[in-house]
């Protein structure tokens, strides 16, 4: 959709997706908790829900997906979105592909940066053979499923999730294939 991820290590001008760096990591947690404070909400990275931000990168490589970021200029992360291509026995299994960690800071919004990276997050897992993409959501993102659902994604269900914020989440999924 436009946009191509970076290889790891190379430079990147600010404002273009590139993976995320390990010193990196308390930058993405001020966007995310400033995202979360929106509606009343607290990053606790002692959730278990949470516990792969801690060192997001390595996180999702070791899952065959990627952690991409956007940084302003003075190299604050400003936007992120990971993919999850839940490996079986090392190899990407039968079923979805998960986008994950889709944030935007709220100074950011309405700048086309959610569906930049939510395509390339799907570019990436149809390069690397998934047939579909499904996502999780707090059921209080209403912008953010507003623009799933403009993307073709369907919601297909809810689920309660075991955090500090009481948090309940919608599903989305979309086919991948052409």
């Amino acid at each position: 959709m436009g946009i191509e991820p970076r290889e790891r290590g190379a430079m990147a001008l600010p404002g273009t997706p590139r993976p995320i760096r390990a010193s990196e990591a308390s930058s993405l947690h001020r966007l995310i908790d400033a995202c979360y404070r929106e509606y009343g909400l607290v990053l606790n990275l002692f959730d278990a829900c949470e516990r792969h931000l801690l060192d997001p990168g390595a996180y999702f490589r070791a899952h065959g997906g990627a952690f991409w970021v956007v940084c302003d200029e003075a190299g604050e992360v400003r936007a992120s979105a990971a993919l999850d291509m839940h490996l079986v026995d090392g190899r990407p299994g039968d079923g979805p592909a998960e986008l994950k960690s889709m944030y935007v800071d709220p100074t950011w919004r309405r700048r086309g940066w959610g569906r930049r990276l939510t395509g390339m997050v799907m570019d990436e897992a149809r390069r690397r053979g998934a047939p579909d993409m499904e996502l999780w959501s707090d059921t209080r993102f209403g912008a953010a499923h507003a623009m799933y659902e403009a993307l073709g994604f369907v919601r297909f269900g809810e689920r309660a999730v075991d955090d500090s914020n009481n948090s309940r989440e919608y599903g989305y999924r979309r086919t991948l294939r052409a």
